[in-house]
């Protein structure tokens, strides 16, 4: 019993996941597992891309508006 971990669970933006469910045209699921490393290729590198790109753009923003 001591050597049990809970499972830690990603979560990701939903504005972000909807974007991006707009530009590619496939499931949140998909995209989520694109994300997590779970697929393999192209697009998955390129859902990643623009979810890191989207992320900082989005905390940028924030910064900006708290100052």
């Amino acid at each position: 019993m001591e050597n049990c971990k809970p499972k830690i669970y990603n979560s990701y933006d939903s504005h972000i996941l909807e974007a991006l469910f707009l530009k590619y045209g496939v499931s949140k699921y998909y995209i989520r597992k694109c994300l997590a490393g779970n697929a393999q290729g192209i697009k998955p590198d390129s859902i990643k891309k623009d979810y890191l790109i989207m992320e900082k753009k989005i905390k940028e923003t924030i910064s900006k508006l708290i100052e």
